[in-house]
């Protein structure tokens, strides 16, 4: 995927990942527990230690609801906007993280604001890949759209959160996302994507019709 997507994935995601311990549908581990190494707070900053894991333990639950529970839901919205997919997914991939951030809440925890966007950022790319396979989206030449849909789907997941977040984390989540324009910028007036190379998928590729 192009641009901000690859350039926000961090470490590499080869490998064997973590599987989440058994939780109701879109329910993570509590990641957040641990202190960061830095001293800050550990619902803002993102422990350098322990935020990999965290961000996996995450976005395995965003792909189990995704192929799992909402599967059928998620067909329909890309289905109904074929003409718009990066509003499509961006409607999708917001309800992936707000469905993750509920389960957390309702298990009296929460995560770094940028742990979540790294998820979002795994989410968004199953997504895209989803719609590709349903022929909504090119196989080459799809990372357009699909930012633009991770973009969206941030303003989503922030407006709906704004009440629900401490006064730090919406700061944190808000700096965030402007570092993430301000690099999109960059990109396009540098006349180009930024090399990076593709991350792998965090799962193995999924049938989007359900083994239909």
């Amino acid at each position: 995927m192009a641009g901000i997507l690859q350039q926000g994935m961090g470490q590499p995601q080869g490998g064997p990942q973590p599987t989440p311990s058994p939780q109701p549908a879109g329910a993570p581990s509590q990641p957040s527990h641990q202190p960061p190494q830095s001293g800050g707070d550990p619902r803002v900053d993102m422990d350098p230690q322990q935020g990999g894991q965290q961000r996996d333990q995450i976005a395995n639950a965003m792909l189990d609801a995704l192929y799992g529970p909402m599967l059928p839901q998620v067909k329909r919205i890309l289905q109904q906007q074929p003409d718009a997919p990066q509003d499509a997914i961006g409607r999708v991939v917001a309800q992936l993280m707000l469905t993750t951030w509920q389960a957390l809440s309702d298990q009296g925890s929460t995560v770094p604001p940028g742990v979540m966007i790294q998820a979002a950022m795994i989410a968004a790319q199953s997504v895209g890949e989803m719609a590709v396979k349903m022929g909504l989206l090119p196989e080459q030449g799809n990372g357009e759209p699909i930012e633009a849909g991770f973009m969206i789907a941030l303003g989503q997941f922030g407006q709906a959160t704004a009440q629900d977040m401490s006064p730090s984390q919406r700061a944190r989540f808000r700096e965030l996302i402007e570092g993430m324009r301000e690099a999109k910028g960059r990109t396009q007036q540098g006349g180009g994507q930024a090399p990076a190379q593709r991350p792998q998928p965090q799962q193995a590729p999924r049938d989007p019709q359900g083994g239909a």
